[in-house]
């Protein structure tokens, strides 16, 4: 394929997007979330956490840490309606005082995609280097260039589509109210709202189906979401609960091996963010969201593991 027919390609993919886009103009947005109900004190057009939604150029802000890059800047106003008509509905719901609501079933992959062209996808990598690293280039990854801007290199890779599904999982996020056994167990406030979610393997028999989405990798339709969820998410709460034990145990193991008291203080703490990856490995329950369940639970014990090693606490 010629630069030309790439271009020509890339061109009528961006346009296919923009056409699928319910809202595509910051004027469409606002007119939207007023039919919607939303107060315009839940959102800003610049990066502020002290709002529900904030949106700038290229990211969507949402809760404490969340954020969503976005490849296109069009895709921005309609990801920032949805979480914003998401924050509506979680102050609904809490009200009514249930345990326990699912907020969205979501393909994951590790890899960061930016396209997909036929039966393969470009996917990206950073690392925190200015010169190529050898192991990259040695594992099949291409050195693009470097960002001067956020000081890291970016590296790319075709893969197939297949080899990222294989990777990949179903995850499902929710919102549990605290109950009696989450605060005797993880230290919680009882009573309290907290995000949890919890990763299924894909089905090796809805693959296909999945690749076959017509908005895939973005998102999946309702009725595929309606078929996981009945298929995967039948034991959901006491899954999450049975592996956020096991990564309770497993967290405290690593960081009280971790501890050395002939290390300096930079050593140590490098030695506990170490600990706290190989900890957080393979555990399904781990959501990498502020103030999340299994990250109040990492907070909580990495605290401690601080003190013992004789390490200021900084809270943020």
């Amino acid at each position: 394929m010629t630069k030309e027919e790439q271009q020509a390609y890339y061109a009528k993919r961006e346009q296919e997007l923009l056409d699928k886009c319910k809202i595509k103009t910051k004027e469409q947005f606002l007119e939207e979330c007023k039919k919607a109900g939303i107060s315009d004190d839940w959102y800003a057009f610049t990066c502020d956490r002290s709002k529900p939604v904030s949106i700038d150029e290229d990211t969507v802000y949402y809760g404490k840490s969340g954020e969503t890059i976005v490849t296109y800047p069009f895709h921005r106003w309609d990801i920032a309606f949805n979480k914003l008509l998401r924050y509506k509905e979680e102050s609904e719901w809490e009200a009514t005082g249930a345990l326990y609501r699912i907020t969205s079933v979501e393909w994951k992959s590790n890899a960061n995609i930016s396209n997909i062209f036929g039966y393969t996808m470009d996917i990206r990598e950073y690392r925190f280097s200015e010169q190529p690293e050898q192991e990259m280039l040695d594992d099949g990854w291409v050195y693009d260039h470097y960002d001067q801007y956020m000081g890291y290199s970016v590296y790319r890779k075709s893969v197939s589509v297949g080899s990222v599904m294989r990777n990949s999982s179903i995850v499902f996020e929710f919102t549990k109210r605290t109950d009696k056994r989450d605060a005797d167990t993880f230290g919680f406030k009882e009573g309290r709202y907290i995000y949890g979610a919890y990763h299924y393997p894909v089905p090796q028999d809805l693959r296909e189906r999945i690749k076959s989405e017509r908005d895939f990798p973005v998102r999946i339709s309702k009725e595929l979401c309606k078929i996981l969820t009945e298929r995967l998410a039948k034991n959901l709460i006491e899954d999450e609960f049975a592996d956020l034990c096991a990564f309770l145990k497993d967290l405290k193991t690593e960081l009280q091996a971790a501890i050395n008291p002939k290390i300096s203080q930079s050593e140590q703490k490098n030695a506990f963010i170490k600990a706290l990856r190989r900890a957080e490995a393979g555990h399904p329950a781990v959501y990498n969201l502020e103030d999340s369940r299994s990250e109040i639970i990492e907070h909580n014990i990495l605290h401690q593991a601080y003190d013992q090693a004789g390490l200021e606490w900084k809270t943020k």
